[in-house]
């Protein structure tokens, strides 16, 4: 049975890498080996008019905040919109950018389902799996809660989950729980991967953008997120914060999403086959954020032969 666990197994392959481990260093001495972090995240699926579903985040440490206040304002400045909203990105924009102490990655998951399984039923079932381990964890942890309020956050993301049982066990809503698990299950490993490396972790903060996904199946995106990210970081102790964005509100980050904005926008829109883009806008992203960027890293997963793969995708500056 093809599994999501495949895509995690591959990941952690890819973090083992020397290059990969290199780069890793490199990022976080940039970082200062900050205690705090920050990630952003964008969405591009099932929009009929792209060939590409896309989630790309953005990780960044939080320095100060005087640091974070000049990174919004640049942003700000320089590129006020999101990338569906202008003609051209601003090459001050990209140029800034890439000196900040920003880690990008994005996962192109055309056919996302198969990742769950060759077919509804065996769908069905791997969401099953996890969200019953999840309930469990959550069980466990409501059992050894510190104080009542923690206990009853654990309570209700239980009754949660259990409710999203019920839903899958009648074959409801089985796509919108795939994309929630994904997402948290990608996300998480991904950042865990990078920041497990660091001798403190204080705080961290997720702030995804404003997208359905957030809101769907009661709201599970965020503590599934914490609880993966949390043990696969080690269950080491640091605190944990979000927002909750709903589609029609303008969230207070909206200017730090424009990173992962843009990326995924650009990914979306790139027909990787042809090698074909649909506006110049997206090549001014390719050549001028992405091309020869060690800290933007596109992955590509998918099933062949009931088989999970993963492509490393390396955007290259064109030739003179």
């Amino acid at each position: 049975m093809v599994c999501i666990d495949a895509c995690i197994e591959l990941l952690e392959q890819e973090f083992k890498k020397e290059e990969m481990i290199a780069q890793v260093d490199i990022f976080l001495k940039r970082a200062s080996y900050s205690p705090k972090w920050m990630l952003y995240s964008d969405y591009c699926l099932d929009d009929k008019n792209k060939p590409n579903d896309v989630l790309s985040f953005a990780l960044i440490p939080f320095i100060s905040e005087e640091k974070y206040q000049e990174i919004e304002q640049k942003i700000k400045e320089t590129q006020p919109v999101d990338i569906k909203h202008t003609r051209s990105i601003s090459e001050e924009f990209m140029d800034y950018i890439k000196t900040q102490v920003v880690f990008s990655f994005s996962f192109i998951l055309n056919d996302r389902q198969l990742l769950f399984g060759s077919d509804e039923t065996e769908q069905v079932k791997t969401v099953e799996k996890i969200l019953d381990n999840l309930k469990t964890a959550f069980i466990r942890w409501s059992d050894n809660a510190d104080n009542h309020q923690q206990r009853e956050y654990y309570k209700e993301t239980i009754t949660k989950i259990k409710k999203q049982l019920r839903e899958i066990f009648l074959k409801k809503k089985v796509k919108d729980q795939i994309d929630v698990l994904l997402i948290t299950l990608l996300a998480a490993y991904y950042t865990a991967s990078i920041l497990k490396r660091l001798p403190d972790i204080q705080i961290f903060g997720w702030f995804p953008d404003r997208d359905k996904t957030n809101e769907t199946c009661e709201g599970l995106a965020v503590p599934i997120f914490n609880a993966l990210q949390y043990e696969y970081i080690g269950a080491r102790q640091y605190q944990f914060c979000t927002a909750k964005p709903d589609s029609q509100t303008v969230p207070f980050y909206d200017n730090e999403n424009r990173i992962a904005d843009v990326i995924c926008g650009t990914l979306a829109d790139y027909n990787f086959k042809d090698n074909l883009i649909s506006k110049d806008k997206f090549d001014e992203v390719l050549q001028g954020l992405m091309a020869d960027n060690m800290f933007v890293k596109v992955y590509r997963f998918f099933v062949e032969e009931d088989k999970t793969h993963l492509g490393i995708i390396k955007i290259m500056s064109k030739e003179p």
